[in-house]
């Protein structure tokens, strides 16, 4: 076997498991997002009387905040590049 035959197959077996984690973190990130919503509309519909549960509610909808904000991002990242793979075909 040649090495360009080497080098070619192992190219194609780097890039193939390459997209494989690729589509594998993009449906993690996908389904992180959407419990870290699910987790904050319920934690904005909960009503307490009590102040010590209220403030622990707004402190967690900070920490959800910091989560969404990052993860809204690279899901538009996702779904602008599977748009992409579909127009250019």
């Amino acid at each position: 076997m040649s090495v360009t035959t080497v080098t070619t197959t192992t190219v194609v077996v780097v890039a193939t498991t390459a997209l494989e984690i690729a589509a594998v973190l993009g449906a993690l990130g996908t389904c992180i997002l959407i419990s870290a919503l699910i987790a904050k509309e319920l934690s904005s519909s909960y009503e307490d009387s009590e102040p010590t549960v209220k403030e622990r509610l707004k402190l967690l909808m900070v920490c959800l905040n910091i989560i969404i904000t990052p993860m809204l991002m690279i899901f538009a990242l996702i779904v602008a590049v599977k748009v992409m793979e579909v127009l250019s075909t």
